[in-house]
């Protein structure tokens, strides 16, 4: 006796009735709710960082190997459509000396693209080549490469005969470093097709099977030959910049700084265009559950506070009786309700974090890459986005919470002692 007596003086008396209605009885229905409603909470906050970080991931990890293949913005000519035989710019230095000398570019580089059936001799496949000189930014690539090297280009400008190949051709071909292949292209006279002979020297794998069943990397100068260009024609320009969020602000600019009527610029959301608006979609969907998972996370506390209120109507009723003001009888539920916010959100962390974490190093869960782009579901941990996810809970359920307080003003005394 002694003892509670000493509790209830040191200690606040809302504060040590909350812990009862939380900590007490095993068999309480309070209790069994509180639990509920935690769990109800930390699905809920689970789900929003798994999305959050999933969606995310999708984002970066898309992005990353389009841009690390192609860099964020072309430079084509106008004349050029969707087929793989490209005009060249015929004054491509001028433009290239004006665009190098841009604060926001990382590098320039040339390119030419040409489609050719590469032959072995079992298989027989299409392939489209796409040529690139030592000014490519080879540290990106160099990620995607699994086995070999990259181009080994002749110090005395003559043609490299290496050939890069993806691995889904690798697989397809039966081709390995070092093997030898012929690549055929077609003649605009149809005559007959001209052969090549080379040598594979590296595979590399971006993840976007669009990329890697199709395209394969060679010395420029090969093509620039078969294509009779002279030596400063190309087909384009990739340009990679420090920050790809400002690449449709530098591709206007280039419009009116840089490049005459018969030049185009284009990004690669442009190109790219069904890529990027799944990456939207995707967006959106993810957006969605967080609104549904915020939504659920908010009316779990609602419902969880009113049943707790409802069931302790009759301890209401004693503690208003006894002359307990109805600010403390709320600050009682309050309490209640911060301890399953609280709850709500360590969990929800530990099991959300704790998912991908797992995800991030073992890759457990898989996707059909010809449909999602990639065999494994990406993982960004986005601090600020999962710090957002965490203050905007603690804020909304906090606010929501104090709805339900207002019914104790309204319960009688006695009629809440006499409620069952």
């Amino acid at each position: 006796m002694k003892e509670i007596l000493l509790m209830f003086i040191t200690m606040n008396v809302e504060l040590f009735i909350a812990k009862r209605l939380a900590l007490g009885d095993k068999k309480s229905f309070s209790r069994f709710i509180i639990r509920i409603a935690i769990l109800a909470i930390s699905l809920s906050v689970a789900v929003m960082i798994i999305s959050t970080c999933m969606v995310s991931g999708f984002s970066k990890e898309i992005k990353e190997r389009i841009f690390g293949f192609w860099g964020e913005i072309h430079i084509t000519n106008f004349e050029n459509n969707d087929s793989f035989e490209s005009t060249p710019i015929k004054k491509g230095q001028v433009l290239v000396k004006k665009i190098r000398h841009s604060k926001e570019v990382k590098n320039i580089a040339p390119f030419i693209i040409k489609a050719g059936i590469l032959k072995t001799e079992k298989e027989i496949d299409g392939i489209v080549l796409k040529g690139i000189d030592t000014e490519y930014d080879w540290k990106n690539v160099s990620t995607f490469i699994k086995q070999g090297t990259a181009i080994n280009y002749k110090e005395d400008s003559s043609v490299s005969k290496d050939i890069l190949i993806s691995k889904s051709t690798s697989k397809k071909m039966g081709l390995k470093v070092g093997d030898k292949v012929i690549v055929y292209f077609l003649r605009k006279d149809l005559a007959a097709p001209i052969g090549r002979k080379l040598q594979v020297c590296g595979i590399f794998e971006t993840g976007l099977e669009e990329y890697d069943k199709q395209y394969a990397l060679v010395d420029i100068q090969l093509l620039r030959q078969l294509n009779q260009w002279q030596q400063e024609e190309v087909a384009g320009y990739e340009v990679r910049l420090h920050d790809m969020n400002k690449m449709d602000a530098f591709k206007d600019s280039v419009y009116y700084k840089y490049i005459d009527q018969k030049v185009n610029a284009q990004t690669m959301k442009d190109i790219n265009r069904n890529i990027f608006e799944w990456l939207d979609l995707t967006r959106m969907s993810g957006y969605m559950i967080l609104v549904f998972a915020f939504l659920i996370a908010v009316l779990n506390m609602v419902t969880a506070l009113i049943i707790l209120i409802i069931d302790r109507t009759n301890m209401i009723g004693i503690l208003k009786a006894i002359g307990t003001s109805n600010k403390s009888i709320t600050q009682l539920f309050i309490y209640n309700a911060s301890y399953i916010i609280i709850n709500g959100l360590i969990w929800g962390n530990i099991l959300g974090l704790g998912i991908c974490v797992i995800q991030h190093f073992t890759g457990f869960i898989k996707m059909n890459q010809e449909n999602y782009y990639l065999s494994e579901a990406p993982v960004n941990f986005d601090i600020w986005s999962i710090l957002l996810i965490n203050i905007g809970t603690l804020a909304i359920c906090t606010i929501i919470m104090l709805l339900p307080t207002r019914l104790i003003s309204r319960i009688s005394p006695i009629k809440a002692i006499r409620f069952e």
